[in-house]
């Protein structure tokens, strides 16, 4: 995985400092193990369109020419919440605002069941932030750090705090990336797409017929440069002889070759206890609290969709006579290991989720974390599943609906 230090930013307005502001809900499936159903969640989408400042309504399972896929689309919500909320922050007679500052771990009552301080740096000075009866404790500190500061919170408690919860277990991210090509024409193609903001994604009787993961698709295009001769010879090569021309460009690069287009995918990846975050044993930071010891990997769920999802879409590109598909070896071989087109996407979710079950989740529906009466978690880190669509639609919807709760 990247480097934890550079895929997290530890400030006023967090990751919206250095997004892409891509935005979707998740889709009515994704839901299906949330203690939360969609209809639910959907009533906060006018509010947090508003706050992301986006337009356009969301375009979900429209049809498209394939059979077994719909249309989806993605909308921009490009919003810097530190730049759009800070001057409100700072001039509001609730909000105490503190720069520069590090929680450092939470203080139980002597039952384990409430939260009474706050232990903090402030300016390089520690302090301890006493609580009144009726204060309600909300953490959003990212989907890593959300379970960092409560895996650190339970070790400093020396008693029941926190203790039996599965704190840390089912992080989860979006693997993506160039994973085949298609070769058609161009125009036959785009008409497929519709509109560049929208993505093929599996039909919902075919997610359930062949229990995939959820995952979209979406075409790139090779545009036109004005470079050498070198890359139109390698063009040329691999379409005369695309057998043993991508054989020689293989061997040369180690990297598979894509022609024409690159099919590109953002998929689901199915909870696994195994995928966690844990607090290192030999590594700390300035103020002497474990770091994290990220333990991810990309299980067999995920190659099984894609193998799925793209030997069909190849079979109803010919039906429809779209193109040919090519899939790249790393789905066959059933490891990214060797390719430098498969990334992830820097969401982080999991760890602190959502569960009404006995000793699966962290918190319940409500977001408040079992056992303890007025702790609460908000971010990626609840989801239960992640869906493929980017998570900051609902964080936001979340966000909302806590409000909700707290309010009434």
């Amino acid at each position: 995985y990247y480097p934890l230090d550079v895929t997290r930013l530890r400030y006023l307005g967090g990751s919206s400092n250095h997004w892409g502001g891509n935005c979707a809900p998740l889709d009515k499936s994704d839901l299906d193990q949330w203690p939360i159903n969609y209809e639910e969640l959907k009533n906060f989408e006018k509010d947090t369109k508003d706050i992301l400042e986006i337009k356009n309504d969301f375009i979900k399972y429209d049809k498209s020419i394939f059979d077994s896929f719909r249309l989806s689309s993605i909308e921009d919500g490009y919003i810097n919440f530190r730049e759009k909320y800070f001057d409100e922050i700072k001039n509001s007679k609730n909000i105490s605002l503190l720069l520069k500052t590090s929680v450092l771990y939470l203080e139980p009552n002597t039952e384990s069941n409430k939260v009474i301080y706050i232990h903090i740096n402030s300016q390089n000075k520690f302090e301890k932030i006493n609580l009144n009866k009726n204060s309600k404790v909300l953490i959003a500190c990212g989907g890593i750090e959300n379970s960092r500061l409560l895996l650190w919170s339970k070790e400093m408690a020396k008693n029941k705090f926190l203790k039996g919860l599965p704190i840390g277990k089912y992080w989860m991210e979006h693997p993506s990336g160039e994973i085949g090509h298609l070769i058609g024409e161009k125009e036959k193609v785009e008409k497929v797409f519709k509109k560049k903001n929208y993505f093929l994604v599996p039909s919902e009787n075919f997610l359930k017929s062949e229990k995939i993961n959820n995952i979209r698709f979406s075409v790139q295009f090779w545009e036109k440069t004005d470079q050498e001769n070198y890359k139109h010879f390698i063009k040329d090569l691999i379409c005369l002889a695309p057998m043993y021309g991508k054989k020689i460009v293989e061997s040369l690069s180690n990297q598979v070759v894509h022609c024409v287009s690159a099919i590109k995918f953002s998929i689901e990846q199915k909870p696994n206890v195994d995928n966690s975050i844990n607090l290192s044993k030999n590594e700390f930071d300035k103020y002497k609290i474990p770091q994290v010891n990220l333990k991810w990997k990309i299980k067999e769920d995920v190659f099984r969709t894609l193998k799925t999802g793209l030997e069909r879409l190849g079979e109803e590109s010919i039906e429809k006579d779209i193109g040919r598909v090519g899939i790249d070896k790393y789905v066959y071989e059933q490891t990214f290991k060797n390719s430098d087109d498969i990334f992830a996407n820097h969401h982080h979710m999991g760890g602190t989720i959502m569960s009404n079950k006995e000793n699966v989740g962290v918190v319940d529906e409500n977001l408040k974390v079992k056992n303890i009466s007025n702790l609460y978690v908000i971010g990626s880190s609840v989801f239960p599943t992640g869906g493929h669509f980017n998570p900051t639609f609902t964080i936001v919807q979340l966000s909302l609906r806590l409000v909700r709760h707290l309010t009434t």
